[in-house]
């Protein structure tokens, strides 16, 4: 579609609210084919315009599902890629490096030493809309007292900032402007790509990642009995659940499959999970009914929760209850089998 308005030079003429809105619904259907879902404030700042109501809103009348989906596999990379870019320069900012760390992992970003001091570097790898905060420099400030730095640098690629930073003398602070200035031509094409290149970027590596979890669990459960935990996952796949799901339970539930007891909120708990517990009274009265019909035998409530191998089956639902959900006289109601009396 051809932008009369959306790239309009200059103030935009009046009465073009609607045709200005048009506009940027095309622009958002056709972005989100690419599976790039630009956020509200990506939209003002490329457009120079403030959009009236929230930006679900305007994915809803473009007729797409908005899905602010920041691929964190880009946001590493941006941030590897400024780290690199840092440690190449840091002679320039007469520091010597102790060492670093990658963006996985916690802690300000780069220890340096000057004229023996201990001093931090935290870097921050933002795109070209976005604001250095108040909370991105007590982050810093806290970096400085439980790593007892002399002193530390912030390091952004924005030069953008709330109008109230406030920076302690033991903090300071490199922009983009005095960033460029110490680094190559070469350097100053990776950080327009940092500053320029959208996180907001759907990943279908994303949903074949979270298929290779859903995948292992099922066939762990139905092949092997066994229900793997946060660390087999990590260890046996090499990912980390909370990138793709919200919780372990969320896989569980997703495959409907009862979860590990470890933390479920049972029927006792102040916020018992529902559906957890409907998945185990499903599993149980699976096996009520087939061990009446392969041995006309109503299992106890110890022998269901030795044979699910839990500590107790009362802490997730009364066995009763079970048994009246499936149409049976509980134990202590069934009728009392006739004793044979020898006639004299």
């Amino acid at each position: 579609m051809a932008y009369d308005l959306l790239y309009y030079k200059g103030k935009r003429p009046n009465n073009c609210k609607d045709k200005l809105k048009k506009e940027i619904l095309s622009y958002i259907k056709e972005e989100t084919k690419k599976q790039h879902f630009p956020s509200r404030r990506e939209l003002e700042k490329k457009f120079h315009l403030q959009l009236g109501g929230g930006i679900e809103t305007f994915y809803k009348d473009a007729g797409v599902l908005y899905k602010l989906c920041q691929n964190q596999d880009i946001k590493a990379r941006k941030a590897n890629l400024l780290l690199k870019i840092i440690l190449k320069n840091l002679n320039k900012l007469g520091l010597e490096l102790i060492q670093y760390k990658t963006a996985h992992e916690r802690g300000i970003d780069i220890l340096t030493k000057e004229k023996g001091n201990r001093v931090g570097i935290e870097i921050k790898a933002y795109n070209v809309h976005e604001r250095l905060k108040q909370k991105d420099i007590n982050q810093v400030l806290k970096f400085i007292k439980n790593e007892q730095l002399k002193k530390a640098i912030l390091i952004t690629t924005t030069d953008i900032t709330d109008s109230s930073l406030k920076l302690p003398s033991n903090l300071s602070l490199i922009r983009l402007k005095e960033l460029k200035e110490i680094t190559s031509k070469e350097d100053q094409i990776d950080l327009d790509y940092i500053r320029n290149f959208s996180v907001n970027i759907e990943d279908a590596q994303k949903e074949i990642k979270k298929q290779r979890i859903l995948d292992y669990v099922s066939n762990k459960y139905k092949n092997e009995a066994k229900k793997p935990g946060y660390n087999e996952i990590l260890k046996e796949l090499n990912l980390d659940i909370y990138t793709y799901f919200s919780n372990l339970f969320e896989i569980y539930k997703i495959l409907r499959i009862p979860p590990p007891l470890w933390k479920m909120g049972g029927k006792r708990a102040k916020r018992p999970d529902k559906e957890s517990i409907g998945l185990w009274k499903e599993e149980f009265k699976r096996y009520i009914l087939e061990e009446i019909k392969k041995s006309k035998k109503y299992p106890s409530g110890e022998e269901i929760s030795k044979h699910f191998g839990i500590s107790s089956v009362w802490n997730i639902v009364k066995v009763s209850e079970l048994y009246k959900e499936l149409g049976l006289k509980p134990y202590l109601e069934r009728e009392k089998r006739p004793t044979s009396v020898q006639e004299f």
